[in-house]
């Protein structure tokens, strides 16, 4: 089976919420806010990781709203979550740049954005959360992000060799190809 990537926009901030279905696994990544549609695209199905791609507060609010086997962000923004959300439980598991997550899933650490900016890996897939976006990139000038280190995570997704859908934080999806080729703030980089 192939990889199954379903989408849901919540909250305030039109964050992308994704259902990410493996065929063995079933992960939810950047669940922003506890809302039926957060209930809708999980639906009856068993959650075995929820996913942060990063710490900042339109990613990471529904995170306890779903029974789920664990809740995993790097541990390099652990401590920001507890500033937008200081009453939530910690986490459950510490994300790590290159560990496969799940058979076919691998984590790729990427700060700039934030200091535990994170892309999941798939075959043929991307989520990117706020790195990379149809047409523009994360932004730096929120607590924790920095230029030189969004310059160097972008460098190192464009070193990934083939072709991409991109699943980004906010937005329509695109590919890596097409950002490769239109993005104006990746042409400087290559």
């Amino acid at each position: 089976m192939a990889i199954q990537v379903t989408t849901a926009v919540l909250g305030s901030l039109a964050t992308n919420a994704y259902l990410v279905d493996t065929g063995r696994h079933v992960l939810l990544v950047d669940p922003a806010t506890d809302s039926p549609a957060l209930r809708e695209l999980v639906g009856d199905r068993r959650i075995d990781f929820v996913v942060n791609t990063h710490g900042h507060s339109d990613h990471v609010g529904g995170d306890w709203a779903i029974p789920s086997g664990a809740v995993c962000i790097h541990e390099a923004d652990a401590g920001l979550v507890r500033l937008f959300f200081p009453k939530f439980p910690p986490f459950q598991r510490s994300l790590r740049d290159g560990e496969e997550l799940v058979p076919g899933v691998r984590v790729l650490h990427t700060p700039g954005h934030s200091p535990g900016c994170v892309v999941l890996v798939m075959e043929g897939i991307l989520l990117t959360g706020d790195l990379l976006f149809a047409g523009s990139i994360g932004r730096t000038d929120l607590p924790g992000g920095a230029d030189d280190e969004m310059e160097a995570s972008l460098r190192k997704l464009l070193a990934l060799p083939g072709d991409y859908d991109v699943y980004p934080g906010h937005g329509e999806a695109t590919t890596l190809e097409r950002e490769r080729r239109e993005n104006p703030f990746l042409r400087w980089l290559t």
